[in-house]
């Protein structure tokens, strides 16, 4: 019964995600809706391209439209997906893989909403963005937090501990960045990228773990592990290019006003010798007030 629940699970969670896909690649093709713009290159490429932001946004479309009807705040979406994320945390940690994909998905649909929200009712506030960049925090914490307490008896809890690390490296190599006047917000796992993965990973692990491990009480659930594998590997990649990134903007805004003095020194220098040439030519260099005084002699 349990291997007809996953499989029923995954055929869902499939067709959920590649329906509306193929419809959006038909629509594009038809020039009906447009990838969303690429971003000016700061520390790399992202991982999912304007193709998949957009076909996500436009999959969104009428989630928007109903928080835009309701009367649910920003801050009120911003507070309900860290209790989303606590629950995908404790539904990761206790081995409930496939219910902790459709948490982490929806978590990561109210991440995205709650910007949303706030453009479309021009409720954009500094006290919202700082809100939800902590609690960003805070949900990430939780949710690889997870995954440390669910292999925390195997090796694989080193790359949790890695995977936990690295994100946020990667979210404060931003934000430190910014703050010093940097933009450097692209890199292969940015947060939606992290978030995807692992959401997939954990939607194909009960599947294929029940029916290479059996229905053991603690299953290893290889996808999942290799998916964290893989998102140690590109986070830590990613946290490297955006603190290379910075170092190089941060020296060449440094360089840039050192190189404009030495040429401002070497103007002054010319203008001086200018003078110093013309005084040898006519015996005496003139005062401003000296040249006046002759204009009217």
């Amino acid at each position: 019964m349990i291997w007809d629940d996953d499989l029923l699970y995954l055929v869902g969670f499939v067709a959920f995600f590649s329906t509306p896909f193929l419809i959006y690649l038909l629509l594009l093709l038809r020039g009906a809706v447009h990838l969303a713009p690429t971003r000016p290159k700061a520390s790399g490429r992202r991982l999912f391209g304007p193709l998949f932001v957009g076909y996500y946004y436009w999959l969104m479309r009428p989630l928007f439209g109903l928080a835009l009807r309701s009367g649910v705040s920003p801050n009120q979406v911003t507070l309900a997906t860290l209790v989303v994320a606590a629950t995908a945390a404790v539904a990761i940690g206790t081995g409930h893989f496939a219910l902790a994909s459709a948490l982490l998905i929806a978590g990561g649909s109210l991440d995205i909403l709650d910007g949303h929200l706030a453009r479309l009712k021009q409720m954009a506030t500094a006290q919202g963005a700082f809100l939800d960049s902590t609690l960003d925090r805070i949900c990430d914490g939780l949710i690889f937090g997870g995954c440390v307490v669910y292999y925390a008896r195997t090796p694989m809890i080193l790359v949790c501990l890695a995977v936990l690390i690295m994100s946020f490296t990667v979210s404060y190599a931003r934000g430190r960045a910014e703050a010093l006047g940097v933009s450097g917000a692209e890199g292969l796992m940015q947060r939606a990228d992290r978030l995807t993965v692992l959401g997939i990973a954990l939607a194909f692990s009960p599947f294929f773990a029940h029916r290479t491990e059996g229905h053991v009480a603690h299953p290893f659930y290889a996808i999942t592990a290799v998916g964290l594998c893989l998102l140690a590997v590109l986070s830590t990649v990613t946290a490297i290019s955006r603190i290379l990134w910075t170092l190089k903007e941060l020296k060449r805004r440094q360089i840039g006003p050192l190189l404009e003095e030495p040429r401002s020194r070497l103007e002054q220098l010319a203008l001086n010798l200018t003078h110093h040439r013309a005084s040898q030519t006519t015996g005496h260099l003139r005062t401003p007030q000296e040249s006046a005084v002759g204009s009217h002699r």
